[in-house]
């Protein structure tokens, strides 16, 4: 089974020279939510009881944007080994081909009830919101990801995250 090692490697490939909307390397967003993520599972298994792995969490955060934003696929997720319910959150947190609405795609990643996913995206979102990833300009922008972090923390809380 592969490690927080594999998934960083295949991350760190799969996206070697892009950059981000800061013009930072991609992975350094990865990371910070990676990390985000890993404290919200930590928190979900160890003070709310719930049954989730910290570290599974943590490898599909890492992946989370492969398969949207570089040209591997799920047949490469499973070729280096990724377990199937970590390839299942990173399909569930990448755009679909359809051009749909953001809250749309929120309401169903909320409707999937996938506790990982929620995390992730908490933590995705969260990361979206810090000042220098967001121009001056784009308020909406702002408005948009803080309304949908607070829609997925009312839905984790659903099932039991009482973490922030």
């Amino acid at each position: 089974m592969p490690t927080i090692f594999d998934a960083h490697t295949f991350a760190l490939t799969a996206h070697a020279g892009q950059l981000d909307k800061c013009g930072e390397p991609c992975m350094r967003h990865l990371e910070r939510v990676a990390n985000a993520a890993l404290a919200r599972a930590g928190h979900a298994r160890l003070s709310d009881g719930l049954d989730i792995d910290p570290m599974r969490v943590m490898q599909a955060a890492l992946l989370h944007d492969v398969l949207e934003d570089t040209s591997r696929t799920t047949t490469d997720l499973q070729a280096a080994g990724f377990e199937a319910d970590i390839i299942r959150t990173v399909t569930l947190l990448t755009k679909p081909a359809s051009r749909i609405a953001y809250s749309e795609r929120i309401a169903a990643l909320i409707a999937s009830g996938d506790l990982a996913a929620l995390l992730i995206k908490m933590s995705d979102t969260e990361d979206n919101l810090r000042p220098s990833r967001i121009p001056p300009d784009a308020a909406f922008l702002r408005e948009r990801y803080a309304d949908a972090f607070a829609r997925l923390k009312s839905a984790a809380a659903v099932v039991g995250y009482t973490g922030r």
